[in-house]
């Protein structure tokens, strides 16, 4: 890999419903109140991808607590607006239901990482995105991926914020037919979706694999992809 990318990740810093295992290591501390949450997966992106990459994302000692609501969206605006691939990570309690989308911080930055943005002379487009499913606190991945029993994997999108659902099988010419057994839809090949989703063990085996992968959709974004850029 001679070409280093820059990654922003977003994710829910205190979800501890997220299996240990692969973050065993780590050893949470007062901020995610001793337990094992997506950040400690955070930190696994960075020691992993940092020999090729370049995180953009927030660091575990850069506390925004104390920070406005306009200023942690203006730090985070910055960081996305110089990344070219987001990664989302998809864990159990990501997706606050009792609170509009638009007011979670997921979705916002969701939102900014597919927008073309400006700032003063500078432009940036639409980054490049992966949905990153985490193994919930029993190793499983029911809450994003149910086996079905035609042999398919189907993702479970009505559990995910309406913007990243939107952007998932989202190709102007679908390759899909529909199942004599479950009577659903069955999507053929990889480039279903914008939002390219992924098991974790996949990912961070090949993560410079997908990387470039989200990166390649990119470039057929226009052509070949609805895209819902906003979460209002």
């Amino acid at each position: 890999m001679d070409i280093s990318r820059k990654i922003f990740v977003s994710y829910k810093y205190k979800d501890p419903n997220v299996w240990m295992g692969p973050i065993a290591e780590y050893s949470p501390g007062e901020d995610t109140d001793y337990l094992y949450t997506p950040r400690h997966y955070v930190d696994k992106i960075i020691e992993k991808i940092g020999i090729d990459h370049i995180y953009k994302g927030e660091k575990g000692d850069e506390g925004m607590d104390d920070f406005s609501d306009d200023r942690v969206d203006s730090k985070l605006k910055e960081k996305i607006f110089d990344s070219s691939v987001t990664i989302v990570l998809i864990s159990p309690n990501m997706w606050d239901k009792t609170r509009a989308e638009k007011d979670q911080w997921i979705s916002k930055e969701i939102a900014y990482s597919l927008r073309n943005k400006t700032r003063g002379d500078k432009s940036s487009i639409t980054n490049g995105m992966l949905a990153v499913a985490l193994p919930d606190m029993n190793g499983k991945y029911d809450h994003a991926i149910i086996h079905k029993d035609c042999g398919v994997r189907s993702w479970q999108t009505q559990s995910f914020f309406r913007i990243i659902r939107e952007n998932m099988f989202n190709r102007w010419d679908k390759n899909q037919t529909i199942c004599n057994i479950c009577f659903g839809y069955h999507h053929h090949g990889d480039d279903h979706s914008y939002v390219h989703p992924v098991k974790w063990e996949h990912f961070i085996s090949n993560h410079n694999a997908y990387i470039d992968y989200a990166l390649c959709l990119r470039e057929k974004m226009d052509d070949e992809f609805d895209l819902t850029r906003t979460h209002e």
